[in-house]
């Protein structure tokens, strides 16, 4: 939000700007241990759908990019470990949540891979035919169907 009000005044002074905020896909279908992060990035796109709305008549394009899971990434390491953490969680949701865990390890499954960022976030920048929301990764990309 600070970065879009950086950016503003330039973008209403020229009559044309872009912006592009990068979520995720949990916002494409609840998943369960991530109702926080999920609320989290569902504002986000809200703010930005909301922008897009605000902005388009001053020549400002506004779009969304949803990566999947990314397990290789630090993020995706460091949420494992949270989840996976001794005392993580209360004893009554222990067995919910060992089960969860064990799906979000399956071997082979599709997976965001940073490229597929990339290539989202290029997209978004520079096709103007693209969605304003765009799923990044295979995981991300299966959800949308």
């Amino acid at each position: 939000m600070r970065m879009v009000r950086a950016v503003l005044p330039q973008f209403r002074e020229r009559g044309v700007g872009l912006i592009i905020n990068v979520t995720s896909s949990v916002t494409m279908k609840p998943l369960s241990l991530l109702s926080v992060y999920t609320a989290s990035k569902a504002a986000v796109n809200a703010f930005t759908e909301s922008l897009a709305i605000e902005l388009a008549p001053l020549g400002i394009t506004v779009k969304i990019v949803l990566p999947g899971a990314a397990p290789d990434t630090s993020f995706g390491r460091n949420a494992m470990a949270l989840l996976t953490a001794s005392g993580g969680f209360p004893r009554a949701y222990s067995n919910f949540a060992n089960g969860v865990i064990s799906t979000m390890r399956t071997p082979g499954a599709p997976q965001t891979l940073p490229s597929d960022v990339v290539e989202a976030v290029w997209r978004a920048a520079t096709d103007p035919s693209a969605p304003m929301r765009l799923p990044a990764g295979a995981d991300a990309a299966a959800l949308k169907e």
